[in-house]
């Protein structure tokens, strides 16, 4: 039976009853509301989905707070709308929430004001963005590490790799899946749209077309070992060898990987890909989704008999850790992981340094 919520239209209906409700947009006219409509029928039916979720989650958690709090929401009222705001960033800066967590929640919220052309002192008040400013200085003290993921290092990568003796396509897939998000720092959302003509075998290369980091759509090319490439190449050829006869799959077999998405879902007994339509688009094709690589990622974990909690950013994170331990440079780090801003690497960076630091040497000199 379809998932009805995960169906494009269904989607949006969520995503209009959210965004409409009346704890987050009070005093709508009819002109606030064609806004919105139109926003999500022209732009937000196409953001990839855990960037829907993400949006979605993030302004109902604005809205419980409101609920809770007795603020109306966001109306169109400039002071209304500044002192609501900052009653909720001293409320999420008191949570655990990570730093960047908060600051995601915060843009969902002045895009939201920005969709409905209500006024928006997250932007126009001098104000309230130097209260946000201050307050996630104090917020990242601790959120940056404390809430991390744990990182895939290269020694923790190649310990799955000599451990896991893949037996069937959905082991052979799986591996494939976390060696390629270490060596392109791949996110769980680029790496479900990798396809096989994305891979540049000769220049060793990736090309990333969708990434939250790529606002031109351009695409970015990341870096793919030769051992990864084996590893795919080893899945393509499983997958397209049909189990029973131990012959290749017709050309025009629907189960057949020779183009389009390369990671796709496997059938139940994991030895042969369910059939996938290359003509369909991506929002209508099943796609694997977060939940499904963070499967991959547990049962990687399992098989290799590690007690480490590594999920889908382990991959990301541990490449630019152990770039970072390497030496790599600020700029190596950057184009390794597509981040545009130096922050992100930078905070590797300096975590990687801690072990080349005045500290460790002292230790490792009296065999602490």
């Amino acid at each position: 039976m379809p998932n009805r919520f995960n169906h494009p239209l269904a989607k949006q209906e969520r995503a209009q009853a959210i965004y409409g409700h009346d704890q987050v947009l009070t005093h709508r006219d009819e002109r606030e509301h064609e806004n919105i409509a139109r926003y999500f029928r022209d732009i937000f039916s196409k953001l990839p989905h855990n960037t829907q979720r993400a949006y979605l989650s993030d302004l109902n958690e604005f809205m419980l707070f409101c609920s809770s709090h007795g603020f109306e929401g966001v109306v169109d009222n400039f002071e209304q709308n500044e002192s609501c705001i900052k009653a909720y960033v001293t409320e999420l800066c008191k949570s655990p929430l990570a730093y960047r967590t908060i600051k995601r929640r915060l843009s969902a919220l002045s895009k939201l004001l920005s969709i409905a052309k209500y006024p928006n002192p997250i932007i126009r008040s001098a104000y309230l963005r130097d209260f946000i400013r201050l307050s996630l200085i104090e917020n990242k003290k601790y959120s940056f590490s404390y809430n991390q993921a744990m990182p895939l290092t290269i020694e923790l990568l190649e310990t799955i790799n000599n451990r896991v003796i893949p037996d069937s396509l959905l082991e052979l897939r799986d591996l494939a899946i976390i060696n390629l998000m270490f060596d392109a720092l791949l996110r769980a959302d680029e790496v479900i749209r990798v396809c096989v003509e994305h891979i540049n075998r000769k220049n060793l290369s990736l090309l990333v077309v969708s990434s939250k980091n790529d606002q031109s759509g351009k695409g970015q090319y990341r870096y793919i070992s030769s051992s990864t490439l084996s590893m795919i190449d080893e899945y393509i050829q499983e997958a397209n060898l049909c189990p029973n006869r131990h012959c290749q799959r017709d050309s025009h077999d629907p189960r057949r990987l020779t183009r389009g998405i390369l990671f796709r879902r496997v059938s139940n007994k994991g030895h042969a890909l369910l059939p996938f339509d290359e003509s369909l688009d991506f929002n209508l094709t099943p796609l694997l989704n977060y939940s499904s690589i963070y499967r991959v990622w547990k049962r990687m974990a399992l098989l290799a008999g590690i007690t480490e909690n590594i999920t889908p950013h382990s991959g990301r994170v541990g490449g630019a850790v152990s770039l970072a331990e390497d030496g790599a440079t600020l700029p190596e780090l950057q184009l390794a992981g597509g981040w545009q801003s130096p922050e992100m690497p930078g905070h590797y960076t300096q975590q990687a340094n801690v072990k080349r630091g005045g500290m460790a040497k002292l230790s490792e000199k009296f065999k602490r």
